[in-house]
């Protein structure tokens, strides 16, 4: 008795697609199928059953999502207050005055607690050589002069306590 012969499996076939990228696109692409030991074909189709990337390509965002949104809503109040023709002018005047401050009394932190090293490449790294010692500069004598002040004692009055 002979046996039947079994037919042979047919193959799934496989459908074929196309893609187009720029070359500097294709080249970031073989970079990372290489580094897994995946053909790029495989490396595209991994991506593509997993939903994404599983790195984030470039640095991390300095705002959560919440954050953006808040962010974003603030931008589009102040715009619409632009727009309106409402006098934003007092917005933008306060906003500057507020930043002011703040970097001046960082600046004065900074230089008051012998930090002038890391002040000037903080300025410099914003501003430029040049710029950034006339800044620097300019907040070295008043980091000084607290300095001195803190340091000098009051006389006492007639009463034991300090004059005022």
């Amino acid at each position: 008795m002979r046996r039947a012969r079994r037919g042979r499996r047919a193959k799934a076939t496989s459908k074929h697609i196309s893609i187009s990228a720029w070359d500097s696109e294709w080249e970031t692409v073989r970079r990372h199928a290489d580094r897994r030991g995946l053909s790029i074909a495989r490396y595209l189709v991994g991506l593509v059953e997993r939903g994404g990337p599983e790195e984030v390509e470039g640095p991390a965002l300095a705002l959560d999502a919440a954050e953006q949104k808040e962010l974003l809503a603030a931008v589009r109040e102040i715009r619409s207050l632009m727009l309106e023709g409402a006098d934003a002018a007092p917005l933008v005047r306060d906003m500057q005055e507020r930043i002011a401050v703040q970097f001046a009394a960082w600046m004065s932190a900074m230089a008051g607690a012998g930090r002038g090293e890391e002040l000037h490449a903080a300025l410099a790294s914003v501003l430029g050589g040049d710029r950034a010692r006339l800044v620097a500069a300019s907040v070295a004598p008043a980091a000084a002069q607290e300095e001195r002040i803190e340091d000098t004692a009051q006389p006492e009055g007639p009463d034991g306590g300090l004059w005022s």
